[in-house]
């Protein structure tokens, strides 16, 4: 394992002129960030994360607090050239590894890229680790904050990549389009969400039902006339009703 002395004195070097060069440098950087964690790791809070999430992935059992603080260390240790490629490499790096901490650390690298910085084919890497070890935990801050960001920086591009999401059979995909506009407030596409609403309304998935009463939560919050229309409206039943209904009168 490189240390961080070492880190900080590494040139990275262009992964077309040396590719294995690139993918053993990228190892070892996330393989840092895995030390770190396991470092602070509490075996018996692992096993109580781990039910939370229905058993689906492993835990080191870190905590949110811990975890960034550990996340910020590691931060500091990364070159500060890295291009786009390398950038996104530490991402795939990150949900290769098989404890969920792991995932939530590539979000929070991701959140950390300015707003405004995003290319096109960020939304194809974004699309990558919503439909690889999905689950709501990295799905809904994927949604709500990266995917939102880049549809607000290309907004006809996402729309054509919208649709092809939404003729997928991934439910996935469909609650990222139910929630991207999540904290948009008062920018939200009304017509736009309605038509998610009626689109995938039929599919009885707990999150998909969930998320269209989410989604009409928070408009409701400004909004609660238009809410109860499109409830009445799209005759929503059971948990989306409930949702959506939640604080309005």
């Amino acid at each position: 394992m490189i240390d961080t002395s070492t880190v900080l004195q590494l040139e990275v070097q262009n992964p077309a002129y040396d590719l294995p060069f690139f993918l053993t440098f990228m190892n070892d950087i996330v393989k840092q960030l895995q030390d770190l964690l396991n470092g602070v790791k509490d075996e018996k809070r692992a096993v109580q994360m781990a039910a939370y999430m229905k058993n689906k992935f492993e835990f080191f059992g870190v905590m949110a607090q811990p975890r960034r603080e550990k996340f910020l260390k590691w931060r500091q240790m990364l070159p500060s050239d890295l291009d786009r490629s390398q950038a996104w490499q530490i991402v795939h790096e990150c949900w290769e590894q098989a404890p969920r901490e792991m995932q939530y650390c590539g979000i929070d690298w991701l959140q950390k890229w300015p707003k405004k910085s995003y290319v096109k084919n960020d939304i194809h890497e974004l699309e990558f680790i919503l439909i690889n070890k999905s689950w709501w935990d990295s799905i809904d801050p994927i949604a709500t904050h990266l995917v939102a960001n880049f549809a607000l920086q290309y907004p006809q591009y996402f729309k054509e990549i919208a649709y092809e999401w939404e003729l997928s059979t991934n439910f996935w995909l469909h609650r990222t389009l139910l929630i991207h506009q999540l904290k948009f407030k008062k920018l939200t596409n009304l017509p736009l969400l309605e038509h998610y609403i009626h689109t995938f309304k039929a599919n009885n998935e707990f999150f998909i039902q969930k998320a269209i009463g989410w989604s009409l939560r928070e408009v409701a919050k400004w909004n609660p006339d238009w809410v109860k229309n499109v409830v009445i409206q799209e005759d929503l039943k059971g948990l989306a009703r409930r949702e959506a209904l939640k604080y309005i009168q």
